[in-house]
């Protein structure tokens, strides 16, 4: 059985997703096929991943959508429920490029259950 869905996502900038699979140490191919049950879709960006299923990133108007296969939690485990961790990872790609454009000086930490933790400095 399986579970081949999509799910909306703010992804737009290319270099903070390149980022936020370094972050969570993950492999992306761009123009590749993402392995789902019983085949593949084909994708704008692929998340290569160890288990049975691979992420797919689909151009969706401005932004990407994520197509995996959920079934079985094989997926979840690595990018997060509906790619939560993907997400937080991404957020905290793009703001610290944002960020250092602006000449700020800022920080990037992760906290003991995972998450990331920014520290912006602010002044002179």
């Amino acid at each position: 059985m399986s579970f081949v869905g999509t799910s909306s996502t703010f992804i737009r900038d290319e270099e903070s997703l390149l980022e936020a699979c370094k972050l969570l140490n993950l492999t992306l191919k761009k123009n590749a096929r993402a392995r789902v049950h019983l085949g593949s879709v084909k994708a704008d960006y692929v998340i290569k991943l160890d288990g049975p299923f691979d992420v797919g990133l689909v151009k969706d108007g401005e932004n990407y959508s994520i197509k995996a296969d959920w079934w079985n939690g094989h997926v979840a485990k690595v990018i997060g429920e509906n790619g939560s961790k993907l997400l937080q990872a991404y957020s905290a790609a793009a703001t610290v490029k944002v960020a250092k454009a602006q000449g700020k000086q800022i920080e990037m930490q992760r906290i003991e259950n995972g998450d990331i933790k920014l520290i912006l400095r602010a002044g002179a």
